[in-house]
């Protein structure tokens, strides 16, 4: 009986048990907002993945309006679809 008695008052008298529990919510917090910042990442990353033909059309209107040469659109094309473009040029040359 006097080990637990004096266990108890040990526990009641330290600092050490409220200085756990507050860490352990410190790290709890963080977590949240950790998780919060990654799904809103995620979130935007979905949202700005935009289909690479779309990309290809916006890109062909810039080289139409001359803000793009052609061989800035045909190195922007090969890096947007590799393999199509290379498809491409082989059936033009045809």
């Amino acid at each position: 009986m006097l080990a637990r008695d004096t266990f108890r008052e040990v526990l009641s008298q330290s600092h050490f048990l409220p200085t756990i529990a507050v860490l352990l919510g410190i790290l709890v917090v963080v977590l949240m907002i950790g998780y919060q910042i990654r799904t809103r990442f995620r979130e935007n990353q979905s949202e700005n993945a935009a289909d690479p033909e779309e990309m290809l059309v916006l890109y062909e209107e810039m080289r139409r309006q001359g803000k793009l040469t052609d061989s800035e659109f045909r190195s922007i094309k090969n890096e947007i679809l590799p393999s199509r473009s290379h498809d491409a040029d082989s059936g033009t040359d045809d």
